[in-house]
């Protein structure tokens, strides 16, 4: 079963093609802080996300990520900032 990122209106999805294009899938942290900071930043009504959950690297920023290895992999305390495709009601006014 293909794993699907769970960002409104976003349709990547972890294929042989979104690989190729460079997309990577990332879980929601563990650590329970920083867990509540992404979902605050996910803004989805109620959401709550399962173990196997997760958003893509289109909604991070070029700097969140460790390309060093072999694995790309998010920075320690990154939280996703890039939703393109939210509905006008669920953007925010920066303060």
């Amino acid at each position: 079963m293909p794993v699907s990122c769970s960002a409104y209106g976003c349709k990547n999805r972890r294929t042989i093609l979104s690989k190729h294009r460079g997309i990577t899938f990332h879980q929601f942290p563990k650590d329970p802080g920083l867990r509540k900071a992404w979902i605050l930043a996910f803004r989805r009504l109620d959401f709550k996300p399962s173990n196997k959950t997760v958003l893509c690297s289109d909604h991070f920023m070029q700097a969140d990520f460790d390309r060093t290895g072999q694995t790309v992999r998010l920075r320690e305390g990154v939280i996703p900032s890039v939703f393109a495709s939210f509905p006008y009601h669920l953007k925010r006014v920066s303060t």
